[in-house]
């Protein structure tokens, strides 16, 4: 049992429940227009228990954990989303961060107990399991040349997956590469979308469109509220980039694929992306609500972590970029509506990773299904799919498939015990 890992696991979750109870920042992005209901009492504990439980679960339930089994690397909806909810439901704060600090400490307890129940099946499905996230490490790479296709034209996103493309040939072909003497092999993934983004960014930056953030003065008392709680939201930045420099967290599935993998590198990268992706919704709903994101631009916080050199440096880094997001909310949110076109690539982004997990998860559910029970686990994990899409999704589509591999996995072990499927 890592103690380490339960402590910073519980002060996550702990402070995460206080920041929410305190009205100070939420996770989920959905919750986050709400709060100026909640804060001025239109809206009651029991009323938000409902709403931030409704929109939450799915998450928790149905993406989060299913990736966190396939992966060993948790993400951080799990603990970030039951602190919303605990937040924003339970009046009194002491007994709501107790109760997040519980949730958060038990956590990876929980994660350990079932790895360990694995091993103890006749049919150990975990190492099918880590399949899931296979596709996802190559795939991922593609999605700059789906946004910019969204976002201008077919013929540019053609180009940009072209020069994507012929990044990765390049890298390829050139590694290892010596640098200062020493062997250096360069990530082919991180290349090829390290030139997609730059295709985009070139793209945008070219868009002759202008806009007008005369309408940011409307928020100016949700700026200086935001600004009143940098003093409590700078920790919280510093808990999450210590957490990931031990490589414990993921914020999506495409870096707790990659950390599972062992690229380090790449999910920084990862990271540093996922922030631009969201960075202009974290924006929006901060400037509307006069409430933070817990975790700021998701994902960078992450990301820094992930590149530092050890914990006091990461969350150093961790508290220093929440202060300069908070800081520099007023004009970040002036600067994105002087350039919707940068302001687009976001959502743009966001729209081209979804659809792209969910490409990439169902193949590598589908994989894994197949390692787990040859044939039938094909037959199960692509009928279990089609069936939560012809139910109308009870399962969020991008975890439909690695959840399916899971059920395989559990009715695999039952056939085993009964003596229908030989145990190799």
């Amino acid at each position: 049992m890592d103690f380490l890992k339960m402590a910073i696991f519980a002060l996550m979750g702990g402070y995460a429940t206080f920041l929410a109870n305190r009205t100070i920042a939420v996770y989920h992005d959905g919750l986050r227009p709400m709060m100026p209901e909640f804060i001025n009492g239109n809206i009651s504990h029991r009323e938000m228990l409902g709403i931030s439980f409704a929109i939450s679960i799915g998450f928790i339930t149905g993406f989060a954990m299913p990736i966190t089994l396939a992966t060993g690397i948790i993400v951080v909806h799990i603990i970030l989303l039951t602190a919303d909810i605990i937040g924003v439901s339970v009046r009194n704060t002491i007994v709501a961060v107790a109760l997040g600090a519980l949730w958060g400490g038990a956590v990876p307890v929980l994660l350990d107990s079932i790895i360990a129940l694995f091993g103890m099946l006749p049919v150990n499905f975990l190492d099918a399991l880590a399949a899931v996230g296979d596709p996802i490490t190559y795939a991922f790479v593609a999605f700059p040349a789906l946004a910019v296709a969204y976002q201008f034209d077919k013929v540019k996103g053609l180009v940009t997956f072209g020069i994507s493309l012929l990044g990765r040939i390049v890298v390829e072909f050139v590694n290892p590469v010596m640098i200062a003497g020493n062997e250096v092999s360069l990530s082919a993934e991180g290349i090829a979308m390290l030139c997609g983004m730059i295709c985009l960014i070139v793209f945008a930056a070219l868009d002759k469109s202008r806009g007008d953030d005369s309408g940011n003065n409307l928020f100016a008392d949700n700026v200086k509220r935001i600004r009143g709680n940098i003093k409590w939201l700078i920790p919280m930045g510093a808990i999450i980039s210590v957490a990931a420099s031990y490589q414990w967290i993921a914020g999506e599935p495409i870096a707790a694929a990659l950390l599972g993998k062992g690229d380090v590198t790449s999910a920084a990268i990862v990271a540093f992306i996922q922030a631009i992706a969201f960075l202009p919704l974290v924006i929006t709903t901060a400037l509307v609500s006069g409430v933070y994101a817990t975790n700021g631009w998701c994902d960078w916080l992450e990301g820094l972590g992930y590149i530092s050199p050890n914990p006091i440096v990461a969350a150093v880094l961790g508290g220093a970029a929440m202060g300069v997001e908070v800081m520099g909310l007023d004009r970040i949110g002036k600067f994105l509506n002087r350039f919707p076109a940068l302001k687009s690539s976001g959502d743009n982004i966001r729209t081209a990773m979804t659809e792209i997990l969910e490409v990439a998860l169902l193949v590598g559910g589908i994989n894994a299904g197949n390692t787990i029970w040859g044939g039938t686990g094909i037959f199960m994990v692509v009928a279990l799919y089609l069936l939560n899409e012809a139910l109308g999704r009870p399962v969020i589509k991008m975890a439909a498939a690695p959840l399916a591999s899971i059920v395989v996995g559990v009715l695999a072990n039952i056939a085993a015990v009964i003596g229908v499927l030989p145990v190799a």
